[in-house]
């Protein structure tokens, strides 16, 4: 069995196995596409992959890990405020998608939970850092004005004093949160953040009819973003008992001990809409309710406003010859003709607008979510 990161893993969990772990029948699948590992609660298989949208799941028989929950953030945002949350989100795209269609949206809704790691840890060692303390300095600046000759004007602005030190650490840490999945950093941008001090112990019923995200990471492949998360905390609190404003260059040599590794769940909701032969995903951050997600405008619905409006400007290109060729004969035939001419070419213009108009605004949709 291959995990997400490409590592292969000797020790299994079978079916049974993984329903006493998490307390409740869970079934594993896995996407060739986006090469995610997902556990589903409930007798439903979904036919595409939940993170990527993508038809392209296949049932794992074994489940390679043993990790059970202990903690999850329950949610605040409910199904019944989905269609309000995806409506809002919808608004001012042009050109929608025939299936950006807000109950669509929240219909295919279904709840997904993203693993994270609690750490709790012990720091002991020795530091060393730049503590800075802000002052108020007055200085003058002198500036010339006609009429009034040179002024000179005091200006206070805070400076800061730079001072090393240097201490010894020895100190627990708690619920310092760590990535459990390949690619958190990523997900949480585009979720935003989690109030994880609105957590609740886990209980087999708070997975019900919810897909979740398999963890990818090992304690011990998390324990790097442990360390680095532990030192974080040492460096806060290092500042903080300086009594300083500012800390730069901290270095911490020290041992990391007695870590202890929870594994928490967040909320969130996964939906999907088509547009042109592509499946977009959408998420929605569970606690807050932030959407993300590509909105794309239906290049189907502007090329085909774009064509008629071509077949407008023909149209009165047309008729507007046939009636400045009749203006030979019939002087006031050749005056309509002119401006069937005229608002031909204004049309003929403004046709291609439509299908620019949306091929700009996927690109920029796309642009801005990978931003």
């Amino acid at each position: 069995m291959t995990s997400e990161s490409g590592k292969t893993i000797d020790q299994g969990h079978g079916p049974a196995d993984l329903a006493s772990i998490w307390g409740t029948p869970l079934t594993a699948i896995h996407c060739t596409q986006c090469e995610r590992l997902h556990l589903v609660a409930g007798p439903d298989v979904p036919a595409r992959c939940p993170y990527c949208a993508q038809a392209s799941i296949t049932v794992e028989p074994i489940y390679p890990r043993g990790e059970s929950p202990e903690m999850l953030v329950p949610y605040a945002v409910s199904e019944r405020n989905l269609d309000t949350i995806l409506g809002r989100w919808a608004q001012g795209v042009p050109f929608r998608p025939a299936d950006m269609d807000t109950r669509a949206l929240s219909g295919r809704a279904a709840r997904y939970m993203i693993p994270v790691w609690l750490v709790d840890g012990r720091v002991l060692g020795v530091w060393r850092a730049d503590i800075g303390f802000d002052y108020q300095a007055v200085s003058y600046q002198d500036r010339y004005r006609e009429g009034a000759g040179w002024q000179s004007r005091q200006v206070q602005e805070t400076r800061t004093r730079w001072e090393p030190r240097m201490g010894q650490v020895d100190r627990r840490y708690e619920n310092l949160p760590t990535p459990a999945l390949d690619g958190h950093q990523q997900l949480m941008k585009r979720l935003g953040s989690f109030d994880l001090s609105q957590r609740a112990e886990y209980r087999p019923e708070h997975v019900q009819q919810s897909v979740i995200s398999a963890p990818s990471r090992t304690p011990e492949a998390a324990r790097p973003e442990a360390e680095a998360a532990l030192a974080r905390a040492c460096e806060s609190d290092c500042l903080q008992a300086a009594g300083a404003d500012h800390i730069r260059d901290f270095a911490l040599e020290a041992a990391f001990g007695e870590l202890h590794w929870t594994l928490l769940l967040l909320p969130a909701y996964v939906t999907w809409y088509r547009e042109g032969e592509h499946d977009w995903p959408v998420m929605v951050n569970g606690q807050n309710g932030r959407v993300s997600g590509v909105k794309r405008a239906s290049t189907k619905k502007a090329t085909t406003v774009s064509l008629v409006l071509g077949g407008i400007a023909l149209l009165l290109f047309v008729l507007g010859g046939s009636l400045a060729l009749l203006g030979a004969v019939f002087p006031p035939g050749g005056a309509a003709g002119a401006v069937l001419l005229v608002l031909g070419v204004v049309t003929a213009i403004g046709a291609p607008i439509p299908a620019i108009a949306a091929w700009t605004h996927n690109g920029r949709s796309e642009l801005e979510d990978w931003l």
